[in-house]
């Protein structure tokens, strides 16, 4: 608890008042305390030190603070500053249309369309742990547009509308600026169908390694075009390759170009599947005489009579072992190990606030609760440390014995139960 509130005290300057970092460490001891369920009113009747309700609740939603500033002190306090930057979005399903950002969307959570919030994140993943950098809530157009809804929900006047993928390329921005040595940036094909994110990756000296989706198409060997000075746009030359799907590439090649790799241990065993792996050059805007460098064209393929494939283009070296190319490629599981944790042990889907700034305030916190977990789990001298999980619950351990230790009411229940005389038996 000691070094929870000397973590805090490095974040004083990201604060309005002083008071505030003392609420910032309730919060914190909220999220990782025993209650239920990780609401402000369960939260705050389970602290060591007896906060109002009302002030518990005002420094969430109505306080002035800001949350880009404690964004910006916790990539600056990071300990590990190299890694892999990988990007997705995380979905929290909710009811009624009154909460800030809440539209019928696609949720992850529920594998359809539902009424959700949607957060587009981005982690820092190193070969022991997993930082993170940003978390911002995705807000539909629909949401941008209305006047009432936006005051009702007390979004802020310089907030608009933006895709995901330029979301992501700020927080790309952000991290760079922030002083991160970038080895490769991972995402799905949500982003990587963009080929203005692939380029905005391309433009800052970075490589990448995304999922695509099946209908993306590609050369198999450098287009040539036509030079006719009459033709409003370029065209392929008579006998020059034509783009195809990397599905149609997938499905023109015999079995025994696939390659069977393992990636890295699961808990069932090594994690393996077939791969297809070629040198390819991305199609998108060959119709304006564009050209692009080659990459790699990862296809996968599931191992099994029931077999899913998926697809990547990577810009990794191409000198660089397949092996080496597919593990980087699959870095990208951490960000779900992390969305995991973030519910179910910081509790990031329990806020049951509507306003955009307490929305925005509770999401900080859990990732300043994840960052403080991980600087515990850095303690260790194990050769495996714990896991994040593991490490929670001991922390949990820890705050539920201060609180009983520390109230009055619990300690002489604690202390008549120990006095009490044992039953008989049968009585």
């Amino acid at each position: 608890m000691t070094r929870l509130a000397r973590f805090l005290d490095g974040f004083a300057s990201s604060f309005v008042r002083s008071a505030h970092v003392g609420l910032a460490s309730h919060y914190l001891e909220g999220l990782l305390g025993d209650a239920k369920r990780k609401t402000m009113e369960g939260m705050v009747t389970r602290l060591t030190e007896p906060v109002h309700y009302q002030v518990f609740q005002h420094f969430i939603t109505h306080s002035t603070w800001e949350v880009e500033p404690v964004w910006k002190r916790l990539r600056s306090r990071i300990p590990e500053r190299s890694g892999y930057f990988v990007i997705d979005d995380t979905s929290i399903p909710k009811q009624g249309r009154h909460s800030a950002g809440v539209a019928r969307q696609y949720c992850g959570a529920l594998g359809k369309v539902a009424n959700c919030q949607v957060f587009v994140s981005s982690v820092l993943r190193t070969s022991s742990s997993i930082w993170p950098l940003a978390m911002e809530l995705y807000l539909p157009e629909s949401w941008c547009a209305d006047e009432t809804r936006r005051a009702r929900a007390k979004i802020p006047e310089h907030v608009s509308h933006r895709s995901k993928v330029e979301i992501a390329i700020e927080q790309l921005d952000n991290a760079i600026a922030a002083g991160f040595s970038i080895e490769c940036v991972l995402v799905d094909a949500g982003y990587g169908d963009s080929s203005e994110f692939r380029r905005a990756i391309e433009l800052r000296g970075l490589c990448y390694s995304v999922g695509v989706s099946k209908q993306t198409k590609v050369f198999l060997q450098p287009p040539r075009f036509r030079r006719d000075s009459s033709a409003k746009r370029p065209a392929l030359a008579r006998g020059s390759p034509r783009p195809k799907s990397v599905e149609e590439v997938a499905e023109a090649v015999d079995d025994d170009q696939w390659i069977r790799l393992s990636w890295r241990n699961g808990t069932k065993g090594p994690l393996k599947a077939d791969f297809l792996i070629l040198r390819v050059r991305p199609s998108h805007r060959w119709e304006h005489g564009q050209q692009h460098d080659e990459v790699w064209l990862i296809c996968e393929r599931t191992v099994g009579k029931d077999s899913v494939r998926k697809f990547y283009l990577s810009s990794l070296p191409p000198d660089l072992e397949p092996k080496e190319v597919i593990r980087i490629t699959h870095e990208r599981w951490a960000i779900e190990m992390h969305y995991r944790d973030l519910k179910q042990e910081l509790a990031l889907d329990d806020f049951e606030g509507r306003l955009f700034p307490g929305i925005a305030r509770h999401v900080a916190l859990t990732a300043l609760a994840y960052a403080f977990l991980q600087l515990e789990r850095r303690r260790s001298r194990a050769a495996k440390p714990p896991t994040l999980n593991a490490l929670r619950r001991g922390v949990t351990e820890v705050v539920t014995a201060i609180l009983f230790a520390s109230n009055e009411r619990f300690a002489k229940i604690i202390a008549d139960f120990i006095r009490a005389p044992p039953r008989r038996a049968g009585s």
